[in-house]
């Protein structure tokens, strides 16, 4: 019986800790995530936040020194021995040891990251005409890369747009592409009735982060609305003979 337990405890001996913990005791671990309309990059690296372990020997260790008591007892030999002992020195020593390697191993940060809302522009800009068509367009680029810093490691995010077009007449239209004005312009839309519209572009962002060569989905996604109205005219008509 004794053998089998040996021999349990050797097995249980060899097998790996948790990888999740290791990794972020030896390695940097990175989280970006999006949170009201947010890009959010989280850096943890060493043990996690040790406050409380710096704080416990400050406190008790500066109590230990209560040789007044022995002062009180008038007795000149523990007097001569409280005098040689350096008890300031070990009060300064410890704690100034023990902070030095919890800052050293322990790192947290987290960064927010804003994303830009998009920008509608049209051509002509003046009085549009009914049954001509008009060139859309948007000033956001097709993908947005930001680098950043965090507890050591760079962090690549890059983010892609798809753009969804209400037209203000029913009409929607879903694209990759921003557009442009005539004549290269490919998001273009012909209204068949003079009026007032208003056009929404709806904007929603995905895209991926990069640490160490490895690239991950950003969860979720980010959505910005933008609005922009719009005047539709009838062409002045002549009779000639």
């Amino acid at each position: 019986m004794k053998h089998r337990l040996l021999i349990l405890l050797a097995i249980l001996a060899l097998l790996p800790a948790p990888s999740f913990a290791a990794d972020c005791i030896e390695k940097a671990c990175i989280e970006v995530y999006t949170k009201d309309g947010h890009i959010v990059i989280e850096g943890r690296k060493g043990k996690g936040p040790s406050s409380t372990k710096v704080a416990i020997p400050a406190t008790t260790k500066q109590a230990t020194p209560k040789p007044a008591a022995s002062k009180k007892a008038v007795a000149p030999k523990p007097t001569v021995k409280t005098s040689k002992k350096p008890i300031v020195k070990k009060v300064t020593k410890k704690p100034t040891a023990k902070k030095s390697s919890t800052a050293a191993t322990s790192l947290q940060d987290k960064l927010v990251e804003s994303i830009p809302t998009a920008g509608i522009s049209y051509q002509p800009s003046f009085s549009p005409l009914v049954n001509a068509p008009v060139y859309f367009w948007s000033d956001i680029p097709t993908i947005v890369t930001k680098k950043v810093e965090i507890v050591g490691e760079l962090v690549e995010v890059r983010l892609r747009p798809t753009f969804i077009w209400h037209y203000g007449d029913g009409v929607i239209y879903v694209t990759r592409k921003v557009g442009a004005p005539f004549p290269d312009g490919e998001i273009r839309h012909t209204y068949s009735k003079p009026g007032h519209y208003l056009i929404e572009l709806i904007t929603r962002w995905d895209g991926e982060f990069t640490v160490d060569g490895i690239s991950t989905r950003i969860p979720g996604e980010i959505t910005t609305v933008s609005v922009l109205p719009i005047t539709v005219v009838t062409a002045p008509i002549r009779f000639m003979n």
